[in-house]
């Protein structure tokens, strides 16, 4: 994973609405593995989970301590969702499985929302082909953590600007609320959905009622429409 777990315990952070325990169908089996996930998470069109993923992820949860609880289901999207290095473009790709995670303690402060955006329509593709994304942080203050940002982007024939209060390194959910507003009122059929794991980290989705509904019984991780 991007972050050792004991950064992501020494540094809790968990946005509303966003827990990891869901409630699974009646009767069913709930997930207690990282191969049981990964299999679940196949079935629901989630895929990249390789055994040398699930077994590097079992040891690292192996040695944390009795008292100390993660999800190994939202651990497994966050490998699965973080997106990795691109040589040819020499910068950060973001993953196209289905599932899109970030560390809302942003590192590349300048790009924050051109990221995000780029791994929302990683999600899919050509119906979220966010296009001439351009973000301006002409108005924040660097040194203090604080102004007020934007970032614009053209969809489907218009343009849209998104603008946001600065909050130091963290990302501002407000903005990621506001772009799930601009795409349900498109009528896409789907909607972006977001979990967390208890910590900092975001997990988003694309998809539609149905699939969030079935995802949440058949594997116990909750789902919100928002922040």
């Amino acid at each position: 994973m991007k972050k050792g777990l004991s950064l992501l315990l020494l540094a809790p952070f968990c946005f509303c609405g966003c827990g990891s325990e869901g409630r699974a169908r009646a009767g069913a089996k709930v997930p207690e593995t990282f191969a049981e996930f990964a299999d679940v998470f196949s079935r629901y069109g989630i895929q990249g989970a390789s055994p040398q993923l699930t077994e590097r992820l079992e040891q690292s949860f192996s040695t944390l301590p009795p008292e100390v609880s993660l999800s190994k289901g939202t651990a497994l999207l966050t490998a699965l969702g973080e997106g990795g290095y691109d040589p040819d473009a020499m910068a950060w790709a973001p993953s196209r499985n289905g599932v899109y995670a970030f560390d809302m303690e942003v590192s590349d402060l300048e790009r924050m929302y051109t990221l995000f955006l780029a791994g929302v329509c990683s999600l899919a593709p050509e119906e979220l082909a966010f296009e001439n994304i351009r973000e301006d942080t002409s108005r924040v203050d660097w040194e203090k953590g604080t102004g007020r940002r934007t970032v614009t982007f053209a969809w489907r024939g218009e343009e849209f600007t998104l603008e946001t209060e600065m909050q130091n390194d963290w990302f501002n959910p407000r903005l990621a609320n506001e772009l799930s507003g601009i795409i349900r009122a498109r009528n896409t059929g789907k909607q972006l959905f977001f979990t967390g794991d208890g910590y900092q980290e975001c997990i988003v989705f694309y998809r539609d009622k149905e699939w969030a509904d079935a995802f949440e019984a058949g594997t116990g991780i909750a789902l919100a429409e928002s922040f």
